[in-house]
């Protein structure tokens, strides 16, 4: 059944298919799908990543974006916020020179954005663990609404067969965010890329969580940061600006998708 679905990240699915019970489209759909977004410019990413001074391949992306972005959705795929997230943390590794590093991810869906944060780790000879969480479940058999449905249902570990030595710097963990932070005994964040719930509410507990971890020059990023679709992100972002604590950068993909960059910039932390 599919009755339960319509918010796949409202947390109130079944696990067994959240997304369908078989492939929603042919492979030439997907494919239309994936050129038509590689037909797309987005010279403002090519240009911060220049000023970043690191790019990802992007062979490497787009197989990437194939099995794990390209899907049948009303809004314009976009994939470029891997790009951009694989960038900023190359900066932040070669700036801070640290090893070690915890990473935390909210909101893992088929994976792109933390298989990116691995690669990141991976070209910078940096040990680092990334935790991703995810309501979805990692080793559960379903249709992701991809291109891999193809081949028959697949877990997400499946789904991302491809990129083994990334994975090997990922932890899985499934749950709603709320109980999985509860139980997550973290002391330091370095990192953290927060895309689960978009409500203002959920956003604010995310970092609340994350900030009491940073120390001066620490990273979160907040993806879709747009008024129109999550009024409630955007809010939290507000709040967060006005705090104080971290200074808050708006970087605009294109017209309807953004992400916030947000650099601590007051020195202590507690736990």
């Amino acid at each position: 059944m599919i009755s339960r679905v319509k918010k796949v990240y409202g947390y109130y699915f079944p696990n067994k298919n959240p997304f369908s019970n078989a492939p929603y489209a042919s492979e030439e759909e997907y494919m239309k799908i994936f050129n038509e977004a590689l037909s797309k410019k987005y010279e403002k990413v090519r240009e911060k990543c220049i000023d970043l001074g690191f790019t990802i391949d992007e062979t490497y992306l787009n197989n990437l974006a194939l099995s794990t972005q390209v899907v049948i959705k009303k809004s314009e795929i976009n994939f470029q916020h891997g790009k951009l997230i694989y960038s900023i943390l190359r900066n932040y590794l070669e700036t801070k020179k640290y090893q070690n590093l915890i990473i935390l991810e909210t909101g893992t869906a088929r994976g792109i954005s933390s298989i990116c944060m691995s690669k990141a780790l991976t070209h910078s000879k940096v040990n680092g663990k990334i935790y991703s969480i995810d309501y979805l479940p990692h080793n559960h058999a379903m249709y992701w609404n991809s291109i891999s449905d193809h081949g028959g249902k697949l877990s997400r570990n499946d789904l991302l067969k491809n990129w083994e030595q990334e994975k090997n710097n990922i932890i899985f963990l499934e749950g709603k965010t709320k109980k999985i932070l509860k139980k997550l005994d973290l002391e330091r964040i370095n990192f953290a890329f927060l895309d689960a719930a978009h409500t203002k509410k959920d956003v604010l507990h995310e970092f609340n969580y994350v900030k009491k971890r940073q120390i001066n020059g620490d990273l979160i990023i907040f993806d879709d940061v747009t008024e129109t679709a999550f009024p409630g992100v955007v809010e939290a972002l507000n709040i967060i600006k006005q705090q104080g604590e971290y200074e808050i950068e708006v970087f605009y993909i294109s017209k309807n998708r953004s992400i916030g960059i947000a650099t601590k910039i007051i020195e202590k932390y507690e736990l």
